[in-house]
């Protein structure tokens, strides 16, 4: 029996595009393209995951890949691209919703360290979860089999009493790897809260 719905966060409780975000930090269209395939590349945001990358370090090293002209957006790019992930429609409010029927919520979610301290920034609603594991603090990234031991031995959690929500596959077959059953998110928030309604999770 299900007790438990661990979440991941980016495309599952906010919006993750790399062209969004890279447009609130320029004009031009050809700046904005560049911006989102060097600035964001994810050889930097898989680093920053990992908690392998310090800002100042990647703000030196993508400046070598980068026109002058771009220096200053890249630089506010690392500094302020969580205030530019809204959040996927109607999860703010089913995460309410299971925290008011009690279901004890977590967070499993491949992030850079600033999501803690960021909270009401990214997703205020992490605010009410039981615990929260993201991957710059700790050093493990989905899908290693590590990171999801490490979840449930953190929180002494029953694998089968787990559900684990993203919207990788990858993630997900390591999950169930690991015990834990998956749901492959799609962006329908209507259609999640069906599927964990009739696990009376919500």
């Amino acid at each position: 029996m299900i007790k438990n719905i661990i979440f991941d966060c980016g495309n599952v409780l906010i919006s993750y595009d790399e062209h969004y975000i890279a447009s609130f930090f320029a004009d031009d269209e050809n700046d904005i393209d560049l911006l989102a395939r060097v600035a964001m590349a994810r050889k930097y945001w898989d680093a920053f995951d990992a908690g392998a990358l310090e800002p100042e370090t990647y703000k030196k090293e993508v400046k070598k890949e980068l026109p002058e002209r771009l220096f200053d957006a890249a630089c506010g790019i690392c500094d302020k691209w969580t205030s530019h992930c809204p959040p996927i429609d109607g999860m703010r409010k089913l995460v309410r919703d299971i925290n008011a029927k009690g279901t004890p919520l977590y967070l499993l979610s491949n992030f850079n360290q600033r999501l803690r301290e960021e909270i009401d920034i990214v997703f205020p609603e992490l605010a009410l979860f039981n615990g929260l594991v993201i991957s710059g603090e700790i050093g493990m990234v989905k899908p290693n089999s590590e990171i999801y031991e490490y979840i449930l031995t953190r929180y002494s959690l029953v694998p089968e009493e787990c559900i684990f929500i993203d919207d990788n596959k990858n993630n997900i077959a390591a999950c169930e790897s690991a015990g834990i059953a998956g749901y492959l998110f799609d962006g329908d928030a209507e259609k999640l809260r069906a599927y964990l309604a009739q696990h009376e999770l919500i």
